[in-house]
């Protein structure tokens, strides 16, 4: 889909994009299924060459990182279709969606419905992480980016 407006003034990041500052650890994978940019990932079918779209926040491996090689659809979505590589953070910081405010220094949840992450307590719809550890480095006042920590 091609821009067809400008703003005088843009983000400050967007979801998938990495932070500059501090180690990281990335690794590739193909796509088994479609899979958005910032989405949390699980290992596939191959587990030592695939990865799938992560339902659930235990067996998150790591986040689907944006390579400037995606497209936005027409629905305005970016994601990597299947079989493409897909770059795996399993460590550093990046910015993602969030489902709600959050607060930063709080440990992050997985929004089953959406692959936001949230503050939130455990409940119905929203899970702990078990593989990865995922902590909120900047605040939010209501849903939209925050940079993470995962290690």
């Amino acid at each position: 889909m091609s821009q067809t407006t400008i703003s005088q003034y843009s983000a400050a990041a967007f979801a998938g994009m990495l932070d500059g500052v501090g180690p990281k650890n990335i690794r590739s994978y193909a796509a088994e299924e479609a899979i958005p940019v910032a989405y949390p990932v699980k290992l596939g079918t191959d587990a030592a060459k695939e990865v799938l779209k992560a339902t659930a926040g235990a067996g998150v491996i790591g986040f689907a990182i944006h390579d400037h090689a995606r497209e936005q659809n027409g629905a305005g979505l970016v994601q990597f279709a299947a079989t493409d590589s897909v770059n795996v953070l399993t460590q550093g910081r990046f910015w993602i969606n969030t489902s709600d405010a959050v607060v930063a220094g709080a440990v992050a949840n997985l929004t089953t419905a959406t692959g936001f992450l949230t503050d939130a307590a455990v409940a119905a719809g929203i899970e702990a992480f078990t593989q990865v550890s995922v902590k909120f480095v900047t605040a939010t006042t209501g849903p939209g980016l925050a940079l993470v920590e995962v290690k």
